[in-house]
């Protein structure tokens, strides 16, 4: 047998969950391939020493550059479950060694370095690496599913979740047997869940549950764990609890990797945080106490510990870690938990009462993730000011989804037609208050004026149904323009007259109509609702 058919043969039984019998047949094979693969399945059952001694034992028999780095690689994938306190320079070295892929052993080598990189949280390394196209040499396998899940989940943990879906669909579509679909299912969990996709989400954690697969190799730990940050991303923090557990085997989660365990002690915190159990938080938090100086749980454990210490009502110190958890987390591109370090940092600041601080970077953050799809962080970021009366801008174009109960209220009185001291005085606020809702109902629809939202958010409108009896038919054409939202002087141009004619017209039309303001013309054109003024008559001509 071939490398490559030793390394197809080994990824067969390990995609049936077959990594046991990997290792036997394995262990009867010569050369370096054969060990590098040896430690890829050690890795796969959870043994880390065992795999980074074949990745040892692979790189002193390596007789070529290509079984060099697949026997790197093999010791940098061991070196995310070890607990040791530096990790070995695997990694790097590999990253370095990497060049141009030939052929289909190459391309598995360049995989292999990703997903060493993600297991490691040096998610800018692993971004750094990853090409979807180095899958294409294994199209028809049945591993390469997992592989372009490889690569959804490398833009996903980066905080690029519109690139992630991408990746994710296509990995789904490619998944040819069942523990593949489900893997790729939890992967698509996790992106829909970061993209603020409830339904899907719910939906494909749903599926995950009910398939009953057993926790028992990386695998299938992985697609509980990945169903777990999904249901965590929409806000379902006990269920995440849940399969944290069902994944991590014991209480100190002792057959994850690393960033796995370090994460997953940290969704157990946070459920008990949230229903303020605080004996609970302190507990799991004791478990992640051999964490705390690993350099690949570091930044995971220092924003655990600002939850514990925010919790004790240690401010100072929550603030400390958090902020640590956020340079850490920046450091190595890790942009999903550097948004969540954001948000605890943020609430910590609320807490003290520096809202002003708490607010601009929940701003800041909610910005930037929009941009790249991670919609999540919006939601988080608005339940965390909310605790202090603060809201997020209305995201621009959104419309009405996107308003209050109160902001709504006061889009549909704006929309009939009323002024804001008429509305102040119905709702008996402020006309103040009645502005900055205004500013805010505008952003929602992504117009510049009250005219523009009556054309944008009223939907669709009998225009001009009584409009015929008052107006002339210039009037008329001018109106219907000015209902649309457009200025004086951008109705001028396109009827091609000049921008004195188009205030005559109006001045008219607001005459004969009845209407006070160019709004409540809008609003008159818009439902066909006007009362003729008695005796006018027509000025100007069509």
């Amino acid at each position: 047998m071939d490398d490559r058919g030793t390394v197809a043969r080994a990824l067969d039984l390990m995609a049936e969950g077959l990594a046991g019998q990997a290792v036997a047949e394995l262990a009867e094979q010569p050369g370096s391939t054969a060990r590098s693969m040896s430690g890829m399945a050690h890795f796969w059952l959870g043994e880390f020493e065992a795999a980074e001694r074949a990745g040892r034992a692979a790189l002193t028999v390596a007789g070529s550059d290509v079984d060099r780095r697949l026997a790197l690689a093999v010791v940098a994938l061991a070196d995310a479950g070890l607990m040791r306190p530096r990790l070995s320079s695997a990694l790097d070295d590999v990253v370095a060694a990497l060049g141009p892929s030939d052929d289909s052993l190459d391309d598995f080598v360049r995989y292999l370095v990703a997903e060493a990189a993600l297991t490691q949280a040096r998610l800018g390394v692993a971004a750094s690496v990853w090409d979807d196209t180095i899958t294409d040499s294994w199209r028809g396998h049945s591993y390469c599913a997992m592989m372009l899940a490889t690569g959804a989940r490398i833009a996903a943990f980066g905080g690029r979740i519109d690139e992630a879906q991408g990746s994710a669909r296509r990995a789904v579509a490619m998944a040819d047997c069942e523990r593949a679909r489900l893997l790729t299912l939890s992967v698509a969990g996790l992106v829909s869940g970061n993209s603020s996709d409830v339904i899907s989400t719910a939906t494909l954690v749903d599926e995950i549950e009910a398939a009953g697969l057993s926790a028992h190799d990386h695998l299938s730990r992985g697609l509980h764990l990945l169903a777990a940050f999904a249901a965590v991303a929409i806000g379902d923090v006990a269920r995440s609890a849940s399969l944290v557990l069902i994944a991590g085997g014991d209480a100190g989660l002792s057959r994850f990797t690393v960033i796995d365990r370090a994460l997953g002690l940290e969704l157990l915190v946070a459920a008990a945080v949230e229903v303020g159990d605080r004996d609970a938080a302190e507990a799991w938090g004791a478990q992640a106490e051999a964490l705390v100086d690993h350099p690949i749980a570091r930044p995971t454990i220092q924003r655990l510990k600002a939850r514990l210490a925010e919790m004790a009502g240690d401010r100072e110190r929550a603030i400390e870690l958090a902020e640590q958890a956020v340079e850490g987390c920046r450091l190595d591109a890790r942009n999903v938990e550097l948004a969540e370090s954001e948000v605890v940092l943020a609430r910590v600041r609320l807490a003290g009462n520096d809202v002003s601080t708490a607010a601009r970077s929940m701003r800041e953050l909610v910005a930037a993730s929009d941009r790249l799809g991670h919609h999540a962080v919006r939601r988080a970021a608005g339940q965390t000011l909310g605790r202090a009366g603060r809201r997020l801008p209305p995201v621009i174009g959104d419309g009405w989804p996107a308003l209050s109960a109160r902001e709504a209220e006061i889009a549909r009185l704006i929309l009939e037609g009323r002024e804001t001291t008429q509305i102040a005085r119905l709702l008996f606020i402020s006309p103040h208050t009645v502005r900055v809702h205004t500013s805010r109902i505008l952003a929602a629809f992504g117009v510049g004026t009250r005219v523009q939202l009556l054309a944008h958010a009223a939907g669709p409108s009998h225009a001009g149904a009584q409009m015929s009896d008052v107006l002339t038919p210039r009037q008329r054409e001018v109106v219907a323009l000015v209902a649309e939202g457009l200025s004086n002087a951008e109705v001028a141009e396109r009827l091609d007259v000049t921008v004195k004619a188009v205030e005559k017209h109006v001045s008219a039309a607001l005459r004969r109509s009845g209407a006070r303001s160019r709004l409540d013309l809008a609003h008159a054109w818009a439902s066909g609702s006007v009362e003729l003024v008695v005796g006018e008559r027509e000025e100007l001509a069509p």
